[in-house]
């Protein structure tokens, strides 16, 4: 046998002995990158599921904040109203007041100036005596007529002090009352302009903290569309890899399982709770993981104060029945 011929016999002879070892190589190198790869989209998987949770949670806090301010600034601006209502009240009662004084002062100013009158016709005519009317009397009946003429006089002199003594009175007790309203108007000036103070302090504060729950929600938003776009490619890598190692079953449940065991699909609780059992959305009162509202809760059967106290077990029991099959998928909006 030449040595050309030796060489090709032993190279066929190599060939069928190194290369099936070569190829088993090659497919268990090709199987372990796969694993390799598919370890590290569910480590990836697992910390974006965590990112997706933190976010959500930064964004129902947010919202919180916001819903609490915004409730601070309505009982700040009722009572801004009723403040304006006492002020508007209080001013009335002032001017009922006022125009009150007013006329009481006119009228003892009227009073006051017949009585002045009087004093300076007494003052000019003199004040008439018993010794000069019974002097000047020219009889008995003529004495009666001015005794009784007299008295009448000094009745309606002293009925005349009286009144202006009681005008007086009035005028200083209007004027007492007008006192104690302008008062009362002056603190209601000052409680209405530190309402407004504080309120317009509240309403920056809730502008503020609704704003940090619009950046919170679309972060989670970030987050969630990063995490479904990503969903996809690691569902084409369990395939990939179940195919190279002849396994059954489905890759996207197998997806599904890395971020936890919930009755729904879990992209659909991420994007309602961020897979959080004890959320809480402060504007509709949804609660749990899976955001049911607290009469759906109730009305589903739910033994608890709340959807988020109730435990694990109860939300995914009442999760499953609500999902039916995927029948109920429109009462959540993440799955529309």
């Amino acid at each position: 046998m030449t040595r050309s011929v030796r060489f090709t016999v032993l190279s066929a002879v190599l060939a069928v002995l190194v290369l099936p070892a070569l190829a088993g190589t090659a497919s268990a190198t090709s199987i372990g990158t796969l694993q390799a790869r598919v370890a590290n989209a569910r480590t990836e998987a697992r910390q974006l599921a965590s990112t997706v949770q933190i976010r959500n949670a930064e964004f129902q806090a947010a919202a919180h904040d916001a819903a609490a301010a915004t409730q601070q600034l309505a009982v700040v601006e009722a009572e801004l109203a009723n403040g304006r209502d006492r002020l508007a009240a209080v001013q009335r009662r002032v001017a009922i007041a006022t125009a009150r004084l007013r006329a009481a002062q006119a009228r003892f100013q009227r009073e006051q100036r017949r009585l002045s009158r009087r004093l300076v016709a007494i003052y000019k005519s003199g004040t008439p005596d018993i010794t000069s009317l019974l002097l000047n009397a020219t009889s008995f009946s003529d004495l009666l007529t001015r005794e009784s003429y007299l008295r009448r006089i000094n009745e309606a002199d002293h009925a005349l002090v009286t009144h202006v003594k009681t005008l007086r009175d009035r005028v200083r007790a209007a004027l007492a009352q007008v006192k104690v309203l302008r008062a009362e108007a002056q603190a209601e000036v000052e409680r209405l302009a530190s309402a407004r103070a504080q309120a317009a302090q509240i309403r920056a504060a809730a502008v503020a903290k609704t704003a940090a729950a619009h950046r919170a929600q679309a972060s989670a938003q970030s987050a969630l569309s990063t995490l479904r776009s990503r969903i996809s490619g690691w569902t084409s890598q369990v395939a990939e890899l179940q195919a190279a190692m002849n396994q059954g079953g489905s890759a996207g449940n197998t997806v599904q399982q890395w971020f936890g065991d919930f009755s729904i699909p879990n992209t659909i609780v991420m994007c309602e709770s961020g897979g959080n059992y004890n959320a809480l959305n402060p504007s509709s009162g949804a609660g749990g993981a899976y955001q049911f509202l607290p009469s759906t809760y109730k009305g589903l059967g739910g033994k608890y104060s709340s959807p988020q106290s109730a435990p694990k077990w109860e939300q995914d029991r009442l999760a499953a029945k609500l999902w039916a099959g995927g029948q109920g998928a429109g009462n959540w909006e993440c799955a529309k």
